[in-house]
């Protein structure tokens, strides 16, 4: 681990004096050492862009996201990426989305949206014992129907973000450009086609192809080799 994390701080050097090449070569080293961490995936995630290597920068980025959610550079950083290399239209609908459903749990980890959730289960519990030891009061009713509603929110909130994190299979193109196919074979007619640094969800593999779901829901079939899995 000293050894990784030594590598770690002779890639910030590198980065330092602009030699982004060498940096993206020496954090990629220790992850290879089993280093992994937030802003390890982060650092290397912005070496890689500095180089126009999209496909690598949103791969880590995306990484870097799982491990530190909230971190403000890395969603600004995202954000930026995104903006050029997604389909805004199809970005500004899942962004409206989420919106409404991740305001503020959007910024929370797994594991801090799942100690907020028993908190306010636990709270809630609380409450109810008490209303029926005291008996029902406005007040309190009040309270266990906000106490509810943000638990509700909370556990809805975590569903889906374990579902996009742990159940559902990601990858980013790291080709130029890459079209996805009505079916798994190079003549078969385009459905569309996707540019580096975008990501998806993998359904499914078949012969050297896998079956994708984009932002929008639209699926196709992408050569295997065109993605990197995070």
């Amino acid at each position: 681990v000293s050894d990784a994390r030594s590598l770690f701080y002779q890639g910030n050097v590198s980065y330092s004096k602009s030699n982004f090449e060498e940096a993206a070569r020496t954090y990629e080293l220790a992850l290879n050492l089993g280093f992994e961490s937030g802003p390890l995936y982060y650092n290397l995630a912005n070496a890689y862009f500095k180089q126009g290597s999209l496909g690598k920068a949103m791969l880590n980025y995306l990484r870097a996201e799982r491990l530190i959610p909230s971190d403000s550079d890395l969603k600004t950083n995202l954000a930026y990426v995104r903006s050029g290399v997604e389909d805004k239209a199809i970005r500004l609908r899942q962004d409206l989305w989420q919106s409404l459903i991740f305001y503020f749990t959007g910024y929370l980890s797994l594991d801090a949206l799942a100690l907020v959730s028993t908190l306010l289960y636990f709270i809630l519990a609380g409450l109810i014992v008490f209303v029926i030891f005291t008996g029902p009061k406005r007040l309190s009713t009040y309270a266990i129907a906000i106490v509810g509603l943000f638990l509700l929110g909370f556990v809805f909130s975590f569903s889906l973000k374990f579902k996009k994190t742990i159940l559902d299979e990601q990858a980013v193109v790291m080709v130029e450009s890459s079209d996805a196919k009505f079916e798994p074979f190079d003549a078969a007619t385009t459905f569309f086609t996707l540019k580096a640094g975008e990501d998806v969800v993998v359904i499914g593999p078949k012969n050297g192809w896998l079956k994708i779901r984009r932002l929008d829901g639209k699926q196709g079939w992408l050569k295997k080799s065109d993605l990197e899995l995070l």
